[in-house]
């Protein structure tokens, strides 16, 4: 099975992911680890969505895990599910807020991370906070339409996480 997480920051997709391939078996493809490593000019991108479609190519079955709306076309085009991560926006400022100041005591509480990446407090760092606050607004008209004939699981809540870790690792339709 191909499965790809979205969702917006904060909302437990890393997690999921990672829990998703102890379960399976499943290589995963973290997008952060890929792209914070890159200098995020043109060609980052060009290599980015070709790093994407080796990933895809090389596997019968995987998971990605990222949002990155510019390849998110190339990914649904392989995905046999979409597993769309969600909870409230306050949620998920609360969760980047405590993950950034835990990843910085500890890099290794993000293993989805470039190695070296780092956040600083800093005019970028408040751009993402206002990125994570406005996702589910700019989701309505950009990721939406891009769901239309795809398979899609919402998950909510840590019981609805736990219900799809089941269904996949028993081999049920999801």
């Amino acid at each position: 099975m191909k499965v790809i997480l979205i969702g917006n920051a904060g909302t437990g997709k890393s997690t999921l992911a990672r829990r998703l391939r102890a379960t399976t078996g499943w290589p995963l493809l973290s997008l952060d680890r890929i792209w914070h490593a890159m200098d995020y000019s043109h060609v980052a991108k060009l290599k980015f969505a070709q790093a994407q479609r080796a990933f895809m190519a090389a596997h019968s079955d995987w998971l990605i895990d990222g949002n990155y709306g510019s390849t998110l076309p190339l990914r649904l085009a392989e995905a046999d599910l979409v597993v769309w991560v969600q909870c409230p926006r306050l949620l998920a400022i609360a969760r980047v807020l405590r993950r950034s100041w835990r990843f910085r005591r500890d890099p290794t509480t993000r293993p989805d991370m470039a190695p070296g990446f780092t956040e600083r407090l800093d005019r970028e760092y408040w751009a993402f906070l206002r990125y994570v606050w406005a996702y589910d607004r700019r989701a309505q008209t950009q990721i939406v339409p891009l769901l239309a004939g795809h398979r899609v699981v919402v998950v909510r809540t840590a019981r609805q996480k736990r219900a799809l870790l089941r269904k996949i690792h028993a081999g049920h339709a999801v």
